[in-house]
């Protein structure tokens, strides 16, 4: 029996084993847009390779929406107040007894993810295994680098979603036969960081062999960081952000300095998920219709009322309602309006988190003056005074300067995923508001239920 690459995909996001025969042994018709995964993972011709590359980039979007409104809702910057699935006001708000139900759907983003990670792996063996002449050996490098970059990414926001519960850093030996669904064994979230920097640093090596071009075309989203060496930017921007979760504040200032950091460059610059109404393409999933009374997308009270006057990104984040909309005691009187169009683009990373990232480094590494100098620029690209006029007191005091430092990463990082992460590394969960008193703030999700469901069934 042949499966599809399509099919081996939906496999990747399976722990459940199979019948040797079933529904999918339907196999002596081709379909060209599906080919066998033996045609794709040996001999691989220079164009197949080609649509491996494209698909991993469009793959890489998957997962964000579920991502981003979960952590989202965690930390407190916005509530889903859907009418038609109130868990996400009652139990991803703390308010239910027992916490997560076993098969919560808020672990959306980790199937997602996990099928990146493993399309990824594809690809490598792909290009490794193609046709003779497909690819130079520089290409072959530069997929690996870009295929390890991929899956650190993936493997970073599924390890800060289950924080203490770990993930598996290894899926399975794709070269060893009959090993498809033999996941490796969950480890520690400090393992998961370093195994993330280790293919991170792998990734950059084999970027830095890459050659002049990629053996596949990069989509717009990647201007500017299109080839091996400038792609190696991001992956550097990609390893400080890693090492910053590690509190490794030397390592993260000299891989910001390999990066695409620029303190005086714009603050948007950096890679982009991008998005259209071309039939077979898919629109921005964090876009959303204002007024809506459906499932609207709502900021949470605090953010409009702490921010500081004058800061000019609370009107570019969020609109005010026509109308307030109320759930389940959740008030919403903004809407989130971070995407006015359904075809803008989604940041993955760019220069504005990096001034920030290599602000907190100098701030923890005691140069408090290139900290205020780093944090001026993001304030000041905000419409606000810089720290010496705006808070003098400030400037020169190091727990004050973290303060700072979370409240700007709060307004300029809006709804991206990271307002619950910087609260729980530097140990003010508590801190985040609760808009009922039987709200709680979550450490962090439940496991999967399908992985309990695996190691249960397969003891390792």
């Amino acid at each position: 029996m042949k499966f599809s690459f399509k099919h081996m995909v939906l496999l990747a996001g399976l722990t459940l084993s199979m019948p040797s025969c079933s529904f999918f042994e339907v196999e002596d018709t081709i379909d060209p847009n599906n080919p066998t995964l033996e045609s794709i993972l040996t001999n691989a011709s220079r164009i197949q390779i080609n649509q491996l590359g494209i698909g991993i980039q469009s793959a890489l979007r998957n997962g964000r929406s579920n991502f981003v409104l979960v952590a989202g809702s965690i930390g407190r910057e916005i509530y889903n107040l859907a009418s038609t699935e109130l868990t996400w006001t009652t139990e991803l708000l703390g308010s239910t007894n027992g916490g997560f139900s076993a098969t919560t759907l808020f672990n959306g983003y980790y199937a997602d993810f996990s099928q990146t990670r493993r399309r990824a792996e594809f690809f490598k063996m792909a290009a490794e295994n193609s046709a003779p002449g497909a690819l130079t050996d520089a290409e072959k490098d530069g997929i690996r680098g870009f295929v390890n970059t991929v899956e650190a990414y993936t493997m970073l926001n599924m390890l800060n979603m289950q924080y203490k519960n770990g993930i598996r850093i290894k899926y399975t030996d794709l070269y060893s036969p009959g090993d498809l669904l033999k996941p490796g064994p969950f480890v520690s979230y400090e393992e998961g960081l370093k195994e993330i920097r280790r293919l991170l640093d792998e990734g950059a090596t084999q970027l830095a062999a890459g050659g002049a071009t990629f053996g596949f075309t990069m989509t717009s989203g990647y201007a500017g960081f299109n080839t091996p060496s400038t792609f190696r930017k991001v992956n550097r921007a990609l390893a400080a952000r890693t090492a910053m979760y590690q509190q490794d504040w030397t390592a993260m200032l000299t891989l910001l300095n390999d990066s695409f950091l620029d303190l005086n460059g714009p603050m948007s610059t950096g890679p982009n998920f991008t998005y259209s109404t071309t039939s077979g393409d898919i629109t921005n999933p964090q876009f959303q219709q204002m007024n809506t009374t459906a499932s609207p997308v709502v900021a949470q009270s605090l953010f409009i009322t702490e921010a500081e006057p004058g800061d000019t990104r609370v009107a570019k984040k969020v609109t005010k309602r026509s109308s307030v909309r109320a759930m389940n005691g959740i008030i919403g009187e903004y809407d989130v309006s971070l995407y006015p169009t359904s075809t803008l683009p989604i940041s993955i990373i760019r220069n504005e988190e990096l001034i920030l990232m290599y602000a907190e480094a100098m701030m923890q590494t005691g140069k408090l003056a290139e900290a205020v100098t780093a944090l001026d620029k993001v304030r000041v690209a905000a419409g606000l005074k810089e720290l010496a006029v705006a808070k003098p007191t400030v400037v020169n005091n190091k727990a004050a300067l973290i303060d700072e430092l979370l409240n700007q990463r709060r307004y300029s990082l809006f709804y991206e995923g990271f307002r619950w992460f910087d609260m729980r590394r530097y140990g003010r969960l508590d801190q985040l508001p609760n808009d009922q008193p039987n709200h709680k703030v979550y450490e962090q999700l439940i496991r999967p239920f399908a992985e309990v469901q695996w190691d249960a069934k397969n003891p390792q």
